[in-house]
């Protein structure tokens, strides 16, 4: 039973220092992690295609054109986010920010007609719309700029954590081995239970 949990704890602990490695990583590089994702996603789409133009030479059928031209589009959507890693997360944070931008304008039309019926309540939509709006202007200048913040945020949790699972998987084990000790100074040199009478 002690040697099952002396198991797991030494996995536990490999895993500690991965996220601690990893959230290093992530800090001093934030794009490293959506680099990744982008090569890992660019790869599987540059595979497929070229399998689908694989298979139409292979079985040479040509009612199967249109394997050849969905290989073809999605070979070069692979290569394309193969080579602009920063694409995807780019153009999510693009559109993220446009979705702020208007939805910025469309809040400080609002506030400016609140404000002409003659309310006295227009001041906090007005600060609310413009800080919208300016943080939609930033983004879509600067798309990477919310991307990066959220990898690095990313990056020192997962340092935080890493090293408090660490800790406690420090203590785990000092815990595990006294109880180890324990049940040896119990046996006899035989290896057998010592029981007390």
């Amino acid at each position: 039973m002690i040697d099952i949990l002396k198991k797991i704890v030494r996995n536990y602990i490999a895993v500690c220092i991965i996220s601690i490695a990893l959230g290093v990583a992530l800090v001093i590089d934030p794009t490293f992690l959506t680099r990744i994702v982008s090569y890992i996603f660019g790869g599987v789409a540059l595979i497929f295609g070229i399998y689908n133009v694989a298979m139409y030479f292979i079985k040479n059928d040509e009612a199967m054109i249109f394997m050849v031209i969905k290989g073809v589009i999605f070979a070069f959507i692979g290569l394309f986010v193969i080579l602009k890693p920063d694409f995807i997360p780019r153009v999510i944070s693009t559109v993220f920010g446009l979705y702020m931008l208007i939805n910025g304008v469309i809040g400080l039309t609002n506030a400016t007609q609140i404000k002409r019926t003659g309310d006295t309540e227009w001041l906090f939509p007005m600060i609310s719309a413009g800080v919208t709006f300016g943080l939609g202007f930033i983004i879509c200048i600067n798309p990477m700029l919310p991307v990066n913040i959220a990898m690095m945020v990313l990056g020192i949790c997962l340092i935080i954590s890493g090293a408090s699972s660490l800790f406690s998987s420090f203590t785990a084990r000092s815990k595990l081995k006294h109880l180890e000790d324990a049940q040896t100074s119990n046996k006899d040199k035989n290896g057998n239970d010592i029981i007390d009478i």
